[in-house]
This record gives structure tokens, sequence and C-alpha cells, in this order.
């Protein structure tokens, strides 16, 4: 689509009560004495810069664009001080995985200085070049359900975990808070806000194939609430509010340190509360899976994120979702295979058996006795057929019940889990098993089509022909 001017009128606060339009200027006829083409591989980071060394003079900025699959292009007003004052117009237009184009030009009255309009632009470009960032504390939430986080650990010197003044103590287990502080890099403030929330999501998609509990950050809204033994209800927003928040990174030692477990991978170790412990404890290598992590490239973290989302929202729909929790556990596990398409018929068996070992592929076989896991999640996906026990009474007098499906869902998790965690440890590098396929027909036809077709057409000419000659 051609750019074009928005037939909206968007208005904004002008600072002191009233409102201003912003205007789309990319139409503006000018000599536009400032032009430049801003590379590749800075163009994503551009416009942030300019937002921040503008913010950093004490000047506003006002923007429009237009977002388009092949284009996008906008325009920034900005303003130099209070009314009165000189103004600059920024336009850009960038295509698909290209370089951006940038035009500038004084608006107004008085003009902009043009010297001050080269220093802007000379900064902007050089801090863009230079990738210049800082460091901002920031402190935020994660949620569980379970033991309390009573400990703190440093997952490395810019992040750490910690306990949350108030606990909630009327049971073993419950809803649960974990602090997380962290030095965070950023252009500026406000970049670094959004920097946070991507590594708190991130982190709590670790977290929770770490733990084996679906970690989640808070969530924001309002709900009924009651106090038992009474009929009050009323409706008040959930969450947890720390009361202490400090302003910089908190001393290590502040306050006991997490307990760590002893464990070996791949973890098939019983789960479960025997009352021994209060506490929320980790596995001792946490930390190095942490490292580990960190250490992904770019295409390697996406692969894990992909996989390990699947798996959190597993287990977000353990309970009332069983057969979704089981399609998606299948899911998470097959999303960790290479991308090539030489792999693309593996499926959860083989898998398994390249990250773990034959032996859990049989265990998972053996609970799998009357389905297989791939037909569970093409069934319930495809068709929404249920596997579980989704909208069934279940009664604890019932004369049979057959329990195959929520062994199967248990042994599942626990390779899943065990599966996700060993290619973090290998960095996503692993040889899969190469797939003996039973050859038929079908097969043979595609492979050999391209002699095959030819060499009917020319029998079909053949045929043809003596039949013509027969008849004639």
């Amino acid at each position: 689509m051609a750019k074009a001017k928005s037939k909206a009128t968007i208005r904004v606060s002008a600072g002191a009560g009233g409102m201003v339009q912003v205007e789309d200027r990319r139409f503006e006829a000018g000599d536009w004495p400032i032009r430049f083409v801003v590379p590749k591989d800075q163009a994503d980071t551009w416009l942030r810069y300019l937002s921040t060394e503008c913010s950093r003079r004490g000047w506003s900025c006002r923007a429009i664009s237009q977002l388009e699959a092949r284009e996008n292009s906008g325009s920034i007003t900005v303003n130099r001080g209070k009314a009165g004052k000189a103004q600059l117009a920024v336009v850009w237009e960038r295509k698909r995985d290209g370089p951006m184009k940038v035009r500038a030009q004084s608006v107004g009255e008085p003009e902009f200085p043009l010297a001050e309009l080269h220093g802007l632009f000379e900064e902007v470009n050089e801090l863009c070049r230079s990738s210049a960032t800082e460091y901002f504390y920031h402190r935020g939430q994660l949620h569980y359900d379970g033991l309390a986080w009573r400990g703190e650990l440093w997952l490395d010197d810019t992040l750490r975990l910690g306990p949350p003044t108030q606990q909630y103590e009327r049971a073993l287990c419950g809803p649960r808070v974990v602090l997380v502080d962290a030095l965070v890099e950023g252009i500026d403030r406000l970049d670094s806000n959004f920097v946070f929330d991507r590594e708190l999501r991130e982190l709590s998609i670790f977290l929770s194939v770490v733990m084996g509990k679906a970690v989640r950050p808070p969530e924001q809204g309002q709900t009924w609430t009651y106090t038992p033994g009474t009929i009050d209800c009323e409706v008040r927003s959930f969450g947890y509010l720390e009361p202490e928040n400090p302003q910089q990174m908190p001393a290590p030692g502040a306050c006991p340190s997490m307990p760590l477990r002893p464990v070996e991978r791949p973890d098939f170790s019983e789960r479960g509360i025997d009352g021994s412990t209060h506490e929320q404890t980790l596995p001792a290598d946490v930390t190095d899976l942490w490292v580990a992590y960190r250490a992904l490239t770019p295409d390697q973290r996406r692969d894990f994120l992909q996989a390990t989302a699947k798996w959190q929202e597993a287990l977000f729909h353990w309970q009332e979702r069983s057969t979704l929790s089981y399609a998606l556990m299948v899911i998470a596990c097959e999303a960790l295979k290479p991308s090539s398409p030489q792999f693309r018929n593996h499926n959860i068996y083989q898998i398994v058996e390249a990250l773990l070992d034959k032996a859990s592929t049989e265990r998972l076989k053996e609970q799998e006795r009357w389905f297989r896991s791939q037909d569970v999640r093409n069934a319930h996906l495809h068709r929404g057929e249920f596997r579980g026990s989704e909208f069934l009474q279940v009664t604890m007098m019932s004369s049979y019940q057959d329990p195959t499906f929520d062994q199967a869902h248990r042994e599942l998790a626990l390779i899943t889990q065990a599966a996700i965690i060993e290619w973090l440890r290998r960095s996503g590098v692993f040889t899969m098993p190469v797939l003996e396929r039973k050859k038929n027909l079908r097969h043979w036809v595609k492979k050999h089509a391209l002699i095959l077709v030819p060499a009917l057409m020319i029998a079909g000419l053949v045929v043809g022909t003596v039949l013509g000659l027969i008849l004639a």
C-alpha cells in the first residue's frame, strides 16, 4: 500500500492542560537540508536513540507512523521547548529488512538553528553506532504456587532472586512470590523498562523448567473476594505489594541463601512434599543452567523459548485441561528438534532418544499403552477430542476408572522437563537418530517422478501410434 495520510485526527497533551494535534509531515515540501541513511544493523534502534537524546535536552516529541508489511514510515515533530520555540520535523521510511532513510528540516517560526540541527543528528548517529547503553536497577516479581521462597539466589552478578517480606503462612503450600532484583542494560530508563519486562518473562519460563512449576509474571486485574466464615464479598485488585523497595541492588548475604539439592541429569527422582522441609529448593546446577542459557546465540535462544513457552503453558493447564496440557508437552518436545527439512518427520520418541536415551523412550511408550503422544496431540488440536477427564463426572465411588492417561501425563512431564534441560546443557547441539521409513509404492513413485513421468508419456505415444496403425 502506498503512503497515505491518516484520516483520523490525533491529539496529545500539550503539557499545560491543553491538547495539540499530531502532524503528519511526510508529504510536506521543503528543502529538507538534513538527509542521510541509517544502516540496516542500526535501523532498529535509531529512533530510540533520537527519543533519548531529545529527552536529555528537555525536548518533547510527538509522532505518527504508517505500518505496512513491505514498508514502514513515520513523522516526528520535535518541540525544542515551550510554545513559540523552534520545532523540528523528522521524517523516516524503511522497507522490510532494509536501511532507514531519514530527512529533517525546521518548521514554524522561529527557525531551528541549522548548526544545532546538525549537532543533534551527529550525536544521535554516534550513540547509535556505538550502541551506547547504561545499567538501570529494577525490582519485579514472579509468582507460583507451592512451598515458600525463603532464601536468596544470585544467578549472576546482575540478577538476584530473593524472598518477599510477607509470606503466606496459613498452609504449607500456597500462592508464593519471588522478588527479582536486576541491573538492566538499556538506552535510557524507559528503554530499560521494556528490556526488564522481556527478561522477567524469559526468567519465568526458565524457572518453570528448572522448578517444574508454573512460574509466571504478576497478573493485573480485579476479582470478587470473600473472607471465610462470613458472607461479606467485595471486588479487590489481586497481587502482592512489597513494602520494601530499595533504589539499588541489595548486597549479597542480605538474607539466607536458597537451599540447593543435589541432582543427577537426567533427573527422574520422585517429586512431592514429604513434610521434611517448609521452603522451596532448587537443583544445585541452577546457576550453571542459567549461564548456559545466557550463552545461547539469538537463534538458539529463540528455539529454547519456543519450546519452553509451550512447557510453561502445559503447566498452566495441568489440572482443568489435561489433554491440552499433554498436547502442549508433546509440542514442547518436538520443538527441540533441528529445523532442517530432513528432521521434519521425526517425532517425540526420536527426540527423547537423542537427548536422553532409549530407556526413556521406552518408559514413555510403556505408559502410553492405548495411545501415542502425537495421536493425542493431533486428535485434540485438530478435532478437539479429550483423552483426560475434562467435563466428566469423577467420583471416588466409581466402580472403575482408567488411570492410564494420568499416569502417562505425569511420565511425559518428567521426560519433557528432562529433555529441555538436556537440550540446554548441550546448547541445542545433539545428533538425531536416522529415521528409517518403510518404502511403499507412493514413496517410490515420488522419488522417481522425474524419470517416470517422461517414460509414461513416451509409452503413451508408442501405444497410441501402434493402436492407430492397427485401427487404420
